[in-house]
């Protein structure tokens, strides 16, 4: 079952598409800034060329509180006085009669498990969080980094040669010649692929390389992903790819802590959603732009090499919860707050876990053709 969703009018889209035009897909960008509170006003100004990050739609933000009046949102690394800019970097009040709202946000990055699994430690209070939720008791949850038979969804994975992930869910193709009775697992193109440099036919394991996965708990193998588009010229939709489950592996057709998946959603602005990840467990925030088009961060170690994603959803965390993801989150399948409903496929966010980024689960579905099981 799909739920209704009434998406922006075209004004509003077309704005936000010139802002995205302006801001974004420019070839003389040199990457993303990193937030630092210890930048000064001259370091930011000498790269205020990168410092806008995404740009999205939603009610305009007045003093912290949301007003009636939709926006085109245009998220930067750090709020300057306009005086400090050129004309041509200027944010205008309004475009096409639409007020801007300027953010100050950290920019995304890709979040497999980091080499050394520092997150939860970098974030005071994630550990604690988890007595807050009873989902967390449960044993799949407590048990989310280890090897886990029956397989379930919302747990450790990876490809042999990443460190890990999350297995967001379980599905069949959809695509024409396929066998309608395989299962295959879902995750992102980076934790199954390895940012394209996979093959079809890769060892996929449970839990992850980083977890202790070695090829005794290969559970799958590398089906297919969509191909990711780097540069920040050409679009990308979706973060997106499936392995071949193996004869023999015994699986719960679930998501930890979350249960059977019976349909799926649109985001909305405001929507409680959560989600099941390797690192963080159970989360739960609110979807705070559900058009959200960002340059996102493939490499933690280089921040010139980005990737365009056009009409996110951005999510924020709620308390009690001090992130909404984490390094080793990336693949967790995000699921409306209340119903059984996926809303979109967990892939990026910034180091705090502050909010996170998701692909509309409609464009994962029909990107890599395949349907929820």
């Amino acid at each position: 079952m799909t739920m209704p969703f009434e998406p922006p009018e075209m004004g509003l889209l077309q704005a936000k598409e010139q802002m995205t035009e302006r801001f974004l897909r420019t070839p003389a960008r040199g990457g993303l800034l990193r937030a630092s509170s210890a930048r000064n006003l001259e370091a930011a100004v000498a790269d205020i060329g990168n410092n806008v990050h995404a740009v999205g739609i939603g009610r305009k933000v007045v003093e912290g509180q949301l007003t009636d009046a939709m926006s085109v949102r245009v998220y930067v690394t750090q709020k300057l006085e306009a005086s400090l800019l050129p004309d041509f970097l200027r944010i205008p009040a309004e475009v096409n009669g639409f007020p801007t709202d300027v953010i100050e946000s950290p920019p995304a990055f890709l979040l497999p498990a980091a080499t050394v699994d520092v997150e939860e430690a970098a974030i005071p209070g994630i550990a604690g969080v988890a007595a807050l939720s009873p989902a967390a008791a449960m044993p799949c949850s407590v048990n989310r980094q280890r090897a886990q038979r029956p397989v379930i969804a919302g747990i450790s994975t990876a490809l042999v040669t990443v460190t890990a992930g999350t297995l967001s869910c379980f599905c069949r193709s959809t695509q024409p010649g396929d066998d309608p009775e395989q299962v295959y697992v879902l995750s992102n193109n980076h934790v199954f692929a390895d940012v394209n440099r996979g093959n079809v036919g890769d060892p996929l394991l449970q839990p992850g390389p980083l977890d202790g996965g070695t090829m005794a708990d290969r559970f799958a193998d590398l089906e297919r992903f969509v191909p990711l588009q780097l540069g920040g010229v050409n679009q990308n939709r979706v973060d997106a790819a499936i392995g071949r489950l193996l004869p023999g592996i015994p699986f719960t057709p679930q998501v930890c802590s979350i249960g059977s998946i019976t349909g799926t959603e649109a985001a909305a602005e405001q929507m409680r959603v959560r989600k099941h990840g390797r690192t963080t467990g159970f989360t739960e925030g609110v979807v705070t732009d559900a058009s959200y088009t960002a340059l996102v961060g493939m490499d933690h170690t280089n921040p010139s090499i980005v990737a365009l994603f056009v009409d996110q959803i951005r999510i924020e965390r709620v308390a009690p919860f001090p992130a909404f993801g984490l390094g080793g989150d990336s693949g967790s399948l995000v699921v409306h707050g209340e119903r059984q409903n996926a809303v979109g496929l967990y892939f990026a966010g910034p180091e705090n876990g502050f909010y996170g980024v998701a692909n509309p689960i409609a464009d994962v579905l029909a990107e890599i053709q395949i349907s929820i099981l």
